[in-house]
């Protein structure tokens, strides 16, 4: 069964958090992590010492020292400074602000309190949630990316919302999930490319297969050939081969790429300045340079990184390659696989295939075509029930 796409989908502030609820009443803090926080505002005065330092070395420079440029040297200062103020504010906003949960057994309080502004509050009766969610959002930065696994309770208003489980780690996650739709007795939830789908608490440990086999699978509309031009099917005696063909650009990796570039050749711009001087580079520009450098190197490995699928009937396995290396290999027996979906992922704005088991969550094609990850998914789906 399937409900209406969600437009909103309301943000937490942790990214390790459990609602225990074995013991009521039970109450549960969602904020920011005080380490990282802690972190960073330390590291913010760290930087606006060094900012602050170099521009009074520089203020105290005799004029006819040549050897230092204002240009270089102080920009970089006063961009040091503009960087620390901001990451000390970020800090600060952060800690400060968090929401509290209450459960008594039947009605779920909440106490919001924002960065700037007065506390929010309200109360909300058990059942008018209608199910228990789960949801992967992605943490990513240029190629780094890390899945967020958040269960929650859902409710129509996303203001009411309330948050169960929130972990970095996908471990138990399929577990967790269930264990909370059955302390409920509500449906399971989960995000899919279709919209908000929803499962019977007490089909949970079924497989895909089991689901088919019974009639509760949802209809499969593709996977039919002939496939898409951004996918080779190798069909074996035994096995099942999918391969992803070339690779894609989005717009955020190419950003933080170009951003690389750009820093490298003003780098490179700042050391042939300092050789015309007949200075020695600083420290920092050889520091800054390799870090730079390194960063480059990983992130185009993974640019052109490619993913294959191999099903057989026992298992599922998606590797990940680059360089003629395996640098990842997941598997998942068939008859453990609950659900093969499409995640969004909000950062990038792409789809990609996720198969579920209750101790994994495999994902593959975050860089191909929706319409084509929709045909894979149906595709795959009719090769786990024998189709």
């Amino acid at each position: 069964m399937e409900i209406s796409m969600l437009v909103h989908v309301p943000d937490h502030f942790s990214t390790k958090l459990r609602f225990n609820l074995n013991k009521l009443p039970a109450v549960v803090t969602d904020r920011s992590s005080v380490l990282w926080g802690l972190l960073g505002f330390f590291s913010g005065i760290l930087m606006l010492w060094l900012g602050i330092f170099e521009l009074l070395s520089f203020l105290h420079t005799p004029q006819q020292d040549t050897t230092q440029s204002f240009l270089l040297l102080e920009f970089f200062a006063f961009i040091v400074i503009l960087i620390s103020l901001i990451l000390i504010s970020y800090s600060g906003f952060s800690f400060f602000r968090y929401k509290k949960f209450y459960f008594d057994g039947k009605e779920f309080q909440m106490i919001y309190r924002p960065s700037i502004g007065v506390k929010h509050k309200f109360c909300e009766p058990l059942e008018n949630y209608i199910g228990v969610r789960l949801r992967i959002l992605f943490v990513q930065s240029g190629l780094f990316n890390k899945n967020r696994y958040i269960i929650d309770l859902y409710h129509p208003d996303r203001d009411k919302i309330i948050p169960l489980y929130i972990s970095t780690h996908a471990k138990n996650i399929r577990k967790i999930w269930e264990s909370y739709a059955r302390m409920f007795r509500l449906p399971a939830l989960s995000i899919g490319d279709r919209g908000l789908v929803q499962r019977d608490y007490r089909d949970l440990d079924k497989s895909i297969k089991t689901l088919a086999e019974e009639g509760k699978l949802p209809f499969i509309a593709g996977g039919n050939f002939p496939a898409p031009e951004s996918l080779i099917i190798t069909e074996q005696a035994n096995k099942t081969i999918i391969r992803s063909r070339g690779f894609y650009w989005d717009a955020f990796s190419a950003t933080f790429l170009f951003l690389i570039f750009t820093a490298l050749f003003c780098l490179l711009a700042g050391a042939v300045y300092f050789v015309i001087l007949g200075a020695v580079m600083p420290f920092y520009y050889w520091l800054l340079g390799g870090l730079l450098f390194v960063c480059l190197l990983y992130f185009a490995v993974r640019l052109f990184s490619h993913y294959t699928i191999i099903i057989n009937k026992l298992n599922l396995q998606i590797i990940e390659q680059a360089v003629g290396m395996i640098i990842h290999k997941g598997d998942i027996s068939v008859q453990q696989i609950e659900n093969v979906e499409l995640s969004f992922n909000p950062t990038s704005g792409r789809y990609s295939l996720a198969v579920i088991s209750d101790n994994s969550v495999l994902s593959f094609g975050s860089r191909l075509p929706v319409a084509d990850l929709l045909w894979l998914k149906d595709f795959v789906i009719r090769k786990l029930i024998g189709n």
